[in-house]
């Protein structure tokens, strides 16, 4: 049992460097987290006019409205 163990670890550190898409600076992880971040901790300050354009005007833009916190 004790065989089987060691060749898991083994191969999980072998496998493990070789995942650079998953676990990476640019990896989906390291992106999720990034925007997750972004998502959470940053919120424009956008003018009362442009926040009424972007969320109720013609020109509606859900995106922008969301980053302006509306």
């Amino acid at each position: 049992m004790r065989w089987l163990t060691a060749g898991v670890v083994v191969l999980s550190a072998m496998v493990m460097p070789g995942c650079p898409s998953e676990f990476g600076k640019d990896g989906r992880i390291s992106r999720a987290v990034r925007k997750d971040a972004q998502e959470n901790l940053i919120i424009k300050s956008c003018s009362d006019t442009y926040r009424d354009e972007v969320c109720n005007g013609p020109n509606r833009n859900p995106k922008k409205c969301e980053e302006c916190g509306g």
